[in-house]
């Protein structure tokens, strides 16, 4: 009986003890299951937290270039509208001067019958604005001016002295009102002088792959169309003119014999591909430095005491435009350059090193303010 009792007591104990086994491994399978489980989950969700951190990171970049790019955005917008009313002013007192012109001498025009003046080499934006101003809104008006005319309507705008002269408005505008007729045979004839251009040499291109010819100083609306009708729309393609090119689409156009040599349309060409064709962002960058340049040698100059500097010989339109930029319009001006001035101005206009020295624009500064002197003294 005795022995009965242990056994069962025993086999109850093993029972247990597998019962507590099984409950215990039951337990610990439930537990890493559990586990695993749950790690899955949270690794997802932690994966996605992470990744919504990566994405808020990136937003908050962007943001911030989006805040640099508002602010910049902010301070050109200040700047068009400090400009805008600037010219306002200016346009204002321009027309105020309307008097001092002999509208008999050269006609009158309505706004409803204005013309496209840029398409006038020389006349930008500003100085069409200028010009209707004083109620100058045709082609035939300019035509029409005499030496008196000119002289009258640069002080009125306060333009370069000569330079109206220099551009030849006048014969442009001439050209500009022809009939219909005559301009279709201007065009027939440029058109049959393809035959004289190198294509081989400046190279093919295509009206889509046209540029704007007019963001190099020197080509108007006009000019652009007679170039047009050569086939020529590129800046590539006039980077590569050489001597003969020049030679060739200067009388294939009926231009002015020199004029391309003189606005540099090769060198203009050639800065505008470095620049990717984008002249107001080089301008800006010009306009940016101007406190570089020290006025208290120099001398402080107005634009309507601007001289014609491209009479210095080296000295394009394009270098000039650059030069007015910074507030030099005087021979006087580059006259009193020293070396200091020379290494931060060619920096500043980013020109060829050693071109200020070897054009010797000083020396020839010197001897045309010099004569300018003497001119106004007698």
């Amino acid at each position: 009986m005795n022995t009965l009792l242990i056994l069962l007591v025993q086999t109850k104990f093993v029972a247990t003890i597998e019962i507590l086994s099984l409950l215990l491994v039951a337990a610990i399978i439930g537990y890493v299951t559990a586990w695993l489980y749950y790690k899955s989950i949270y690794e997802k969700r932690i994966k996605a937290v992470e990744s919504d951190k990566h994405e808020l990171k990136n937003r908050i970049v962007n943001l911030d270039a989006d805040i640099v790019n508002l602010k910049n955005s902010l301070d050109e917008k200040e700047i068009e509208i400090e400009q805008l009313t600037m010219d306002a002013k200016v346009l204002v007192h321009i027309a105020q001067r309307k008097h001092l012109l002999n509208y008999e001498s050269f006609g009158t025009a309505a706004e409803a019958e204005k013309d496209d003046l840029k398409k006038i080499s020389g006349i930008s934006h500003v100085i069409e604005a200028s010009l209707n101003a004083l109620d100058i809104y045709t082609f035939r008006q300019i035509s029409n001016f005499t030496a008196q005319d000119i002289e009258t309507i640069n002080d009125a705008i306060i333009y370069f002295s000569g330079r109206i002269d220099r551009d030849e408005w006048v014969v442009q505008a001439k050209e500009l009102v022809e009939s219909k007729d005559r301009r279709t045979e201007l065009f027939k004839r440029i058109s049959e002088r393809r035959k004289n251009i190198f294509y081989n040499r400046i190279g093919i291109a295509k009206k889509e792959e046209a540029d704007d010819l007019t963001i190099i100083s020197g080509i108007g609306g006009w000019i652009k169309e007679k170039l047009n009708v050569l086939d020529i729309y590129t800046f590539k393609q006039i980077r590569n003119f050489n001597s003969e090119d020049v030679a060739a689409v200067t009388e294939a156009i009926e231009y002015f014999p020199g004029r391309i040599e003189r606005d540099e349309w090769v060198l203009q060409a050639k800065e505008l591909i470095r620049i990717a064709g984008n002249k107001s962002v080089l301008l800006k960058r010009i306009r940016d430095r101007q406190d570089r340049i020290y006025f208290d040698r120099l001398g402080i100059a107005h634009i309507h005491e601007a001289n014609n500097l491209t009479l210095i010989d080296g000295l394009g339109l394009w270098v000039e435009e650059r030069l007015n930029l910074l507030g030099i319009y005087t021979f006087n001006q580059i006259s009193k350059l020293t070396h200091e001035d020379i290494e931060t101005i060619t920096e500043v206009l980013e020109i060829i090193p050693g071109r200020i020295e070897q054009d010797n624009w000083v020396g020839q500064a010197r001897e045309l303010a010099k004569k300018q002197f003497h001119e106004t003294a007698s």
